[in-house]
């Protein structure tokens, strides 16, 4: 059993303390990545009951293609009133080869046109508009584990305050890490941020590094 079970004062703080390793803890099968903008409130398991159905089916089918999907939104105030257009992203790739595509929509029943075994070949569906640059997701899903919240919303906030394309999203595993980071499309996992060290660790990875000390591994592949 991890040291962070039942923790009563959280379980990030408890395995801040106790230093628990962060190597190879990243989800081994999220191939690819689907995230839909939704201003939230997210429940702590399943979809908003006002996500349009056919996207929550898409949404629950995706794990069995080995997509991750997501809910985001953007860390401030006006994130959480959407209106127009909202922002879908996919990727994923091989290795070397990783890929990032964003489609705006006025219509989230676009992402029933998402094609899961074509994302899951690894190659770019042709969803969105390509994206050369990489975005940011943190977890501040607080009704799933609030370690989420207390830690990641502050990160999430801090980033988007420098200008960096950070959005907040729903649980990206290993609550006890929080606040937790992925960069996509490289699917690569940092965790145990804060405010002091989340710009380093966010600027390295936007070069295509990683921070060692914050390092949780590469989603999609095997730890070794």
């Amino acid at each position: 059993m991890s040291v962070c079970d039942s923790a009563p004062g959280g379980c990030a703080a408890l395995c801040r303390a106790a230093r628990e390793p962060l190597g190879d803890t990243a989800p081994p099968r999220a191939k690819a990545w689907l995230a839909v903008e939704h201003p939230g409130p997210w429940p702590a398991f399943g979809w908003p009951a006002d996500l349009p159905s056919g996207v929550a089916e898409v949404l629950t089918a995706a794990p069995a293609y080995a997509v991750r999907p997501q809910l985001i939104r953007r860390p401030d105030r006006e994130g959480r009133a959407v209106t127009g257009e909202r922002v879908v992203f996919v990727a994923g790739g091989p290795v070397g080869a990783r890929w990032l595509e964003r489609r705006l929509t006025g219509d989230l029943g676009d992402v029933e046109k998402l094609d899961l075994a074509a994302l899951a070949e690894g190659g770019p569906p042709g969803f969105g508009a390509p994206l050369r640059e990489r975005v940011l997701l943190v977890c501040t899903h607080g009704k799933r584990d609030v370690c989420c919240a207390r830690y990641g919303a502050p990160v999430a906030r801090e980033l988007a305050a420098r200008g960096l394309p950070a959005w907040e999203t729903t649980h990206l595993g290993g609550d006890q890490f929080a606040a937790n980071m992925v960069c996509l499309p490289d699917g690569t996992y940092h965790g145990r941020l804060d405010r002091g060290t989340a710009a380093d660790v966010a600027f390295a990875c936007l070069r295509g590094e990683i921070s060692p000390a914050h390092y949780r591994g590469r989603a999609g592949v095997s730890p070794t």
